[in-house]
Parts: C-alpha cells; sequence; structure tokens
C-alpha cells in the first residue's frame, strides 16, 4: 500500500509537470499556429454564461439615469449640467476628461457651472502604473481652474487591452487605488458614496482589492447585449430640448457619459467595451456597454449589497491537488483490475467530472454570486487519464535497468532486420 501511495503521488507530480511544460511552451509561443483559436476563447469564461443566458430580465433601477453627451463642446456640457441642474438630482458624475485647456468661452462656461455645482464628481485618469511599489504614479485630471472644489474619481477599467483597437474585456474593477502614497476612489464608489455613504462604506470595509462587476442590465437593447433596459438614458438633445418629466432627475444619481454620437451608435470604439453580458459569449464580435453604463452597474451592486465572491488562488490549487490525487489513485485501481477497460471506463468518468464542476461553477454563480473557477482542476482531471499510462509505460520503465536493455534489444533486431 505505502508502494501504491507514493506511485500515486509520484504520478500527480508527473501530471503537474506536464502542465507546467505546456504552460512554458505557450508561453514561448511555441502553438503560434493555434493562436486563432486561442484568442476566440481568451475572451471567455464558462461563468460568462449566467451573465449573457441565464439571468432573468433586469428591473429598472430608478435611482441612476444616464445621460449622452455626445460630442458637444464643453460649453454644451456646461448647459446640460445647468438644465439638470434645475431638477434637484442628488449627485451628477461627469465621465469626461477635462486635461486639456480649450478656447475661453468654453472653459469659461464649464468652470462657472461647476463652480455652482457642489454635488459633482469629476472623472480622472490614473497612470504610469508602478509594479514594484503597487501604485500608480500620477494621474491625467482636469485643469485646477475647471474642476475647484469638485470631487474627483478615477475611470480606469481593468481590460487587458494595451491599445484602444484591442479586445477591451472588462469583468473587474478595483474601488480604490494608491498614487504617490495617497488613496484615490473610483467614480462608481464616489457616486454610491454620495447617494448612500453607510452603504458605500459597508462596500469598502469588505477589503478587497479588486471586485468582479455583477453587470444586471445596459442602457437600451441596441447592443449585442440580449438583456434591454435597466438605466434610463437620455440623449443630447432630449435633454437640451427638456424631453422628460420633472421628477426624471429629482433626488438621482445621474451619469454624464459618452454613449455614441446618439444613442445606437455601435461604430464607435471609443469607451465601449465588451463585457460578460455580451450573448456571443465565445468569440465576441462587438462592443456591447460603453464605460459609463459600467460605471452605472457598478454603483448599483454597492447600493443594493449585492457583490460576487471569488474562489481565492489557494482554494484552487488545494482542489486541483485533490482531483489529481483522488483520480490517479482510482485510475490506478482501474488500470491494474479492469486494463482492457481502462480507457472507456476513465474518459467515461473525466467527462462526468468536468461536466459536474461546469455545472457547479454556474450554479453558484446563478444562485450564490460566487464565482468559482475549477479551470485548474479540469485540466488535471483531461490530463490524468492518459498521464497515468505514459507514466506507467514510459516514465517509470526509464528508471528501470531491465526496460531499458528491452528497449536497444527491440531497436537492435529492427535494424538487422532492416539490414
Amino acid at each position: 500500500m505505502k508502494r501504491f501511495l507514493l506511485d500515486t503521488i509520484l504520478c500527480s507530480l508527473f501530471i503537474f509537470g506536464v502542465m507546467g511544460a505546456f504552460a512554458s511552451l505557450t508561453f514561448l509561443k511555441v502553438f503560434d499556429a493555434f493562436d486563432p483559436i486561442g484568442e476566440m476563447f481568451s475572451d471567455f469564461e464558462l461563468t460568462d454564461i449566467v451573465f449573457s443566458q441565464l439571468q432573468d430580465d433586469p428591473i429598472a433601477d430608478e435611482r441612476i439615469v444616464i445621460v449622452n453627451i455626445g460630442e458637444i463642446p464643453r460649453e454644451g456640457i456646461a448647459r446640460q449640467i445647468e438644465i439638470i441642474n434645475k431638477y434637484n438630482p442628488k449627485v451628477i458624475g461627469l465621465d469626461v476628461m477635462l486635461d486639456a485647456p480649450k478656447e475661453w468661452a468654453e472653459d469659461s462656461a464649464l468652470t462657472r457651472v461647476l463652480s455652482e455645482t457642489p454635488n459633482i464628481i469629476i472623472g480622472e485618469k490614473l497612470i504610469n502604473y508602478n509594479e514594484e511599489r503597487g501604485e500608480f504614479e500620477t494621474t491625467i485630471k482636469p485643469e485646477d481652474h475647471i474642476v475647484q472644489e469638485s470631487a474627483l474619481g478615477y475611470v480606469n477599467m481593468i481590460t487587458g487591452a494595451r491599445t484602444q483597437e484591442d479586445l477591451k474585456m472588462c469583468r473587474e474593477f478595483t474601488p480604490y487605488e494608491k498614487v504617490d502614497g495617497e488613496i484615490r476612489y473610483s467614480f462608481p464608489v464616489r457616486l454610491a458614496y454620495a447617494y448612500d455613504s453607510s452603504m458605500t462604506e459597508k462596500f469598502l470595509a469588505r477589503g478587497n482589492d479588486v471586485e468582479v462587476v455583477n453587470y444586471k442590465g445596459n442602457i437600451i437593447s441596441f447592443s449585442s447585449a440580449q438583456y434591454g433596459m435597466k438605466y434610463f438614458a437620455l440623449d443630447v438633445y432630449d435633454v437640451f430640448d427638456e424631453n422628460f418629466t420633472e421628477d426624471l432627475f429629482e433626488d438621482k444619481i445621474v451619469i454624464m457619459c459618452f454613449l455614441g454620437k446618439y444613442i445606437g451608435d455601435t461604430e464607435t470604439t471609443e469607451d465601449y467595451y465588451f463585457t460578460p453580458m455580451n450573448e456571443n459569449y465565445v468569440g465576441k464580435a462587438k462592443n456591447d456597454m460603453f464605460g459609463g453604463v459600467v460605471h452605472a452597474n457598478i454603483t448599483s451592486q454597492i447600493l443594493d449589497d449585492d457583490h460576487i465572491d471569488q474562489m481565492s488562488e489557494n482554494a484552487q490549487i488545494a482542489l486541483a491537488i485533490f482531483f489529481c490525487l483522488f483520480n490517479v489513485f482510482l485510475f490506478k485501481i482501474i488500470y491494474g483490475a479492469m486494463p482492457r477497460w481502462y480507457d472507456g471506463i476513465t474518459k467515461i468518468f473525466q467527462l462526468i467530472e468536468v461536466a459536474g464542476l461546469a455545472t457547479i461553477m454556474i450554479y453558484l454563480l446563478l444562485v450564490f454570486n460566487y464565482k468559482a473557477d475549477f479551470t485548474l482542476s479540469m485540466i488535471v482531471i483531461a490530463l490524468s487519464g492518459d498521464s497515468l499510462e505514459v507514466y506507467h509505460g514510459v516514465v517509470k520503465n526509464l528508471f528501470s535497468k531491465e526496460r531499458r536493455k528491452e528497449v536497444f534489444k527491440i531497436n537492435r533486431r529492427f535494424w538487422e532486420a532492416k539490414s
């Protein structure tokens, strides 16, 4: 039994060694020929199916109204804020970069309106991340004479994209970051705090550096997202023409952001992201959510105390080790007791395990808001059956003098027969 258990452990180590070898080859671009397939699945997670297919239809969040600023100049934005202010919003979030100075007429109008609007959050962008220090070095923020006493919130998204044209998949966000030793809060955290400080403090008390975005809906069904309205949105001239009811903005969170040249414009790539709600959850064809709407989803999540907990990396590794040892132990018994049935039985068992883990992942997220990641375990399960045969048929024989002699004898007979 001791020898059997030792063999089980050694075989498990061999499987993890195989996984490490494949990971190294992938890192070294040995499999570049398969890149198109890899790229197709690189933006896919199994749990995306929950957001894109299995959620109930969203209930409109009446606390938040989104306003499209389109491509209007700053004096136009100032006019929008003036109109919105007449209807007593709780807080206004301005998701637009105001770092570059404009002509006096534009800047002066916006500066005046912002100085008269105490309940406004303005976007800034964190840049130059220092990995050694784990913080950003500086920010791109509005000119001081424009922002004055307004609060700032960073609008950075976690996407992995390096350029505007790269695939921008947004699944997570950071509630706060450090900039040169100072803590800065994200745009949606600022909005939520201005609306309900106690609920926001409860969220921050979770203490997570990174949170999963619990997406519930979009603004309208023009995108490739399956779900329709979650947030009421006004287009540029709906505001100018005051084409809305008087109570629309009262005591609400108003997010002013870019939603295309007009609502329904899907040709732009500016501030336009892929999310798990995209119904084309493998090989996504087009973006489905603007940045301002992502901020709205995060703000709702904070106010609703509706967060997603994630499985830790240590738990993922521990589960993978468990499944590896369990499968190798079981498969070795089958290998010794029923060698002719080995391939069929182990393949069926592997399929059941992988399907079961996939189902559990979806169920945990859908019902308990828990994002489990069994990817490593699934890889271990997929490799365990064939790797056990390689281990017994090749690796163990390499450490046996008698078995190595058999290889050389067969090789010598082959060449003698050829000659």
